[in-house]
Formats: C-alpha cells, structure tokens, sequence
C-alpha cells in the first residue's frame, strides 16, 4: 500500500495548538503553518527525517516548489474542514 504525499499529524494531548504535515516521500520531513503575525502566515520545515538541502542540493528551486504544492494542500485540506463543518451543521437543524 502506497501512502499518501502529505498527510496530517497531530496530537491533541501534548501538543493541542499545533497541526503538522508529514511529507511521506523522499525527503521525508514535518512541516507545520507557521505564523509571524495576524497577517503573514506560511508553511515551513519543523523536523526533519531525511536532509531536505542535501537532497535538493542540485536543484533548490525544487524544495520551493515543493513547498508550495504542500502550503497549497494544506489550504485545500482547511477548506474542505470547514466545509465538513458546515455539512455538519446543516445536518444537526
């Protein structure tokens, strides 16, 4: 069975304000939405499994872009939470 590329990791009981994102292909790596303030949020690195610049030292443009098909996952994900949400809600009236 082949995993998925991303994937959410979190744990409610020592880590409740935190969600992460596991890249389960090579290099495999947390990341995490990281907020500076109320207005610049991105997604970055927190953990590393394999060395993510040693396996893109070739071709660093493609760790950014990784990272943006990732960031661009995880605002999919969100989006479909909430509208999980919102079917819930409709469900319950």
């Amino acid at each position: 069975m082949a995993l998925p590329k991303f994937m959410i990791a979190d744990d409610p009981v020592t880590d409740p304000d935190n969600e992460y994102i596991f890249h389960t292909e090579k290099p495999r790596f947390f990341a995490k939405r990281v907020e500076e303030d109320e207005e610049v949020a991105y997604i970055d690195i927190v953990e590393e499994i394999d060395n993510v610049d040693e396996y893109f030292y070739a071709e660093p443009q493609k760790k950014q872009e990784l990272l943006d098909e990732l960031e661009e996952w995880y605002y999919a994900y969100m989006e479909w939470l909430e509208e999980d949400e919102e079917d819930d809600e409709d469900e319950d009236e």
